[in-house]
């Protein structure tokens, strides 16, 4: 009866639309299928590759940005914009900024942003309110202590941010007997030889990386991404049980550290900075050595949002 209700209320509020919170594809890497551009700066810089979700609660995105350009933010009023990176470049979903502080690593400063608005074009407006709407009441209904309390405009935002696909990898890290791997998806490129991560702050991940100092970020095949969701898990866990891990691994090249077998990419670094920010723990780190190792299409999570534009942009052109 209760799920008879829960789908009642569902068509009611979202009618035939089958949206979910996140959605599996295989992209290439880099992703071609979006651009993310920041403005406010004179000319509108693309950071496609130069941003990551810091933080769900508060929301909190980080921009890797010159001392130039961090001076000028303090003043300034910014925003992103997410646009399809083909044909009329439409734009998808808009964002404005609010500052909120700086990381500085040894050569590179990580400039931290909060959120004022957030607009999503990739649905009509009284669908989206219906759509978030919704979920407040599922979250509601569900979970009355949840781990994560993200406002409305966290949730929105969140939405436009995975507009741009968001790799996922596995995350190896080691400290004295202690030993996990974990899949991650809120990440990104920094600069040249910098990248930032976020891991959830209640979670014993987190802890274990910050002690570890050092981890080894492994890209993955498409084809492999059920084997990874396994690992969802092991973020609650201490350490990981390596002997029943459903691949095999080798040792990353620079620290020794595990990887699996079938890893496209591996990315090696050392952690400078450490900030604890709300719900999510940012580490920055300074990259130790980049492997590319195969040319698959590569496990990828967006929204289903915008899952539903691109379907709909799939139907247009075949129609």
């Amino acid at each position: 009866m209760t799920r008879v209700i829960d789908k009642a209320i569902k068509r009611i509020t979202l009618g035939d639309a089958e949206i979910h919170q996140s959605c599996t594809v295989g992209l290439p890497d880099p992703q071609l299928e979006t651009r993310v551009w920041l403005e406010g700066l004179g000319d509108p810089l693309d950071i496609t590759n130069n941003h990551v979700v810091a933080c769900a609660s508060p929301f909190t995105v980080g921009i890797g940005l010159n001392r130039e350009q961090n001076r000028q933010a303090e003043r300034r009023r910014l925003s992103v914009k997410f646009r399809k990176r083909d044909g009329d470049q439409s734009l998808l979903a808009k964002v404005t900024l609010r500052r909120a502080e700086t990381l500085t690593g040894a050569r590179q400063e990580l400039s931290l942003f909060h959120i004022r608005s957030c607009e999503n074009y990739c649905r009509p407006r009284p669908l989206l309110l219906a759509y978030e709407l919704y979920n407040a009441f599922e979250r509601w209904r569900t979970d009355r202590n949840p781990e994560i309390r993200m406002s409305m405009l966290g949730a929105r935002s969140m939405t436009a941010f995975f507009i741009c696909p968001r790799p996922v990898v596995l995350v190896s890290a080691i400290d004295g007997p202690t030993r996990n791997i974990f899949p991650m998806n809120l990440l990104g490129c920094i600069s040249e030889g910098y990248f930032a991560f976020a891991l959830n702050s209640l979670r014993k991940a987190a802890p274990l990386v910050k002690r570890a100092g050092r981890v080894a970020l492994s890209s993955i095949p498409f084809k492999h991404a059920g084997l990874v969701r396994q690992l969802g898990k092991n973020h609650r866990l201490e350490s990981a049980d390596w002997d029943r891990l459903p691949f095999t691994t080798k040792p990353s090249t620079v620290l020794g550290l595990p990887v699996p077998q079938f890893a496209l990419r591996v990315r090696e670094m050392h952690i400078e900075v450490v900030s604890e920010l709300g719900s999510h723990t940012l580490f920055f780190a300074r990259l130790l050595h980049d492997e590319r190792l195969g040319d698959e299409l590569q496990f990828c999570m967006i929204h289903g949002i915008y899952q539903a534009w691109r379907l709909s942009m799939l139907r247009r052109s075949a129609g």
